[in-house]
C-alpha cells in the first residue's frame, strides 16, 4: 500500500513542479493581473477566451486541482496506520503552507503583483513542495544502509546546502517579482562592471549572481569530496548517485542562467531556470534524508570493549 501511496505522491510533486512552472509563465508574460478579481476571472467562474486572460485562469484551476489531490493525501496519511509520524507532521506542514500559498495568491492578485506578495507566493509554494517531497521520503524511505555510521558533518553539510539552495530561489524571486532580471545587459559583468552597486534592482541581482557562485562553488566541492571519499566503510552508492546528479543539474543551472540574461529573460528560460532550480533543492533534500539516515545507522554494530573473566579476577585479586 505505501508504494502505491508514493506512486501518488510522486505524480503530485510533478503536478506541483508544473504548476510553479506555469506560475512562473504567467510572471514572466506579465499575465499576473489577467484575472483582475479572485477567486473569480473578471466576476466569471469560466471567463471568456482571451490568450492571456486563460493562461491565468488556467494556472488556477489547476492550482486547484492541486489542492484536491494534495488533501486526499491528507487525509490518507493520516488515517494511514503504517505511516511514520515524521510523515503526518510534513502533511500538516503541506497543509499549513498551501492554505498560505492560496492566501499569497490572492494577495498576488488584489495588491496588483507587489515584489513582496509575489515572491511569498513562490516561496510557499517551494516549503508546500518541500512538505510533500519529505512526506514521500518517510512514506517509503528506501535507504541503504552503510557498514559503519558516517560521520555527523555529512548530515550537518548536506541541510546546510538544502537551506543555501532555498535562500537563492527567494533571492531569485526577488530579482523576478521586482523586474530586476534584465538590469545588467552583459555577463559576466553588469553594465560593465563587476558590482555598479549594492542597492535597487542591480543590487538585487548583482546579489543573486555572486551567491549564485559561492552556492556552485559549495556544491562542486561537496561533490568532490565525495568522490574522493568513495571508498569510505559509511559511503553508499546513493550518496554518491545523488552527488553527481548535484554536479549535472548545477552545472545546468548556471548554463540556463547565464542563457537567461544574455537572452534577456525569455519566457521559457525563465521557466527552466525555476524549474532546476526546484529540482535541485529536491536532490538536496534527498541527499539530506539519506545523509541523515546512514549517520544514525549501519549494518554492523559498532564493537564495544570486551572485558575477559581473568582481567576482571586480576583486578579484583591485585
Amino acid at each position: 500500500m505505501n508504494r502505491k501511496f508514493s506512486l501518488v505522491l510522486t505524480v503530485l510533486l510533478v503536478m506541483i513542479v508544473t504548476l510553479m512552472a506555469l506560475g512562473a509563465g504567467v510572471r514572466t508574460m506579465n499575465a499576473g493581473l489577467s484575472c483582475p478579481d479572485w477567486p473569480l476571472c473578471f466576476g466569471k467562474i469560466i471567463p471568456d477566451f482571451h490568450p492571456a486572460v486563460w493562461f491565468e485562469f488556467v494556472h488556477r484551476a489547476y492550482a486547484g486541482l492541486v489542492a484536491l489531490l494534495f488533501a486526499g493525501c491528507f487525509f490518507y496519511v493520516l488515517r494511514l496506520k503504517s505511516a511514520p509520524r515524521a510523515a503526518r507532521i510534513a502533511a500538516v506542514a503541506g497543509l499549513v503552507f498551501l492554505v498560505a500559498q492560496i492566501v499569497a495568491g490572492a494577495l498576488t492578485v488584489l495588491w496588483l503583483v507587489k515584489w513582496a506578495a509575489v515572491t511569498s507566493h513562490l516561496l510557499l509554494a517551494t516549503l508546500f513542495f518541500c512538505s510533500v517531497l519529505w512526506m514521500k521520503f518517510n512514506v517509503r524511505p528506501a535507504v541503504e544502509e552503510p557498514a559503519v555510521k558516517a560521520p555527523r558533518v555529512l548530515s550537518f553539510v548536506t541541510g546546510l546546502l538544502s537551506v543555501l539552495i532555498f535562500g537563492q530561489i527567494a533571492l531569485g524571486g526577488i530579482v523576478a517579482s521586482t523586474y530586476a532580471g534584465s538590469v545588467c545587459v552583459d555577463w559576466p559583468l553588469c553594465n560593465g562592471q563587476w558590482v555598479p552597486t549594492w542597492q535597487g534592482a542591480i543590487g538585487h541581482q548583482v546579489t543573486h549572481r555572486f551567491f549564485a557562485y559561492f552556492l556552485s562553488i559549495a556544491i562542486l566541492v561537496y561533490a568532490v569530496v565525495i568522490q574522493v571519499k568513495s571508498r569510505a566503510p559509511w559511503m553508499t552508492s546513493q550518496i554518491l548517485r545523488l552527488s553527481r546528479w548535484n554536479v549535472a543539474l548545477v552545472s545546468a543551472q548556471v548554463g540556463v542562467g547565464i542563457a537567461n540574461l544574455i537572452l534577456f529573460i525569455p519566457p521559457s528560460v525563465t521557466v527552466l531556470h525555476q524549474s532546476v532550480a526546484i529540482v535541485l533543492l529536491a536532490v538536496n533534500l534527498r541527499s539530506y534524508f539519506v545523509t541523515r539516515a546512514v549517520v544514525r545507522t549501519a549494518r554492523v554494530a559498532e564493537p564495544r570493549p570486551t572485558i575477559h573473566v581473568n582481567q576482571v579476577v586480576g583486578g579484583v585479586s591485585g
